[in-house]
């Protein structure tokens, strides 16, 4: 139930892409799925990966997977950041390191 206020309009959301009611239905279910998947994704992320693979032709898809597969990324991961366990330490003092210092 949802209470009219007389001088308060409701909040409407955007819809740039101009979905219908059942694709708005489809978009949520898939972002339902998503999440369920992906829980640490937020939402305006996977968002943004439907509505990209949605509205996106689908060799123009084929060519931006084939790019991410081909081309190196140029950001890299800081030392600092590299670890086993995915806990943040220093290289210098992980154990793995230390094992290739003494080889």
């Amino acid at each position: 139930m949802t209470l009219a206020v007389p001088g308060l309009e409701r909040k409407k959301h955007e819809n740039p892409f101009n979905y219908t009611e059942s694709q708005l239905s489809e978009k949520d279910l898939a972002l339902k799925k998503l999440k369920d998947y992906y829980p640490t994704v937020p939402t305006f992320y996977a968002e943004l990966v439907y509505d990209l693979c949605v509205n996106t032709e689908q060799e123009k898809l084929e060519e931006i997977m084939k790019k991410i597969d081909s081309e190196p990324t140029k950001h890299t991961i800081p030392d600092v950041l590299i670890s086993n366990n995915l806990s943040i330490v220093n290289k210098s003092e992980s154990l793995e390191y230390r094992s290739e210092i003494k080889d």
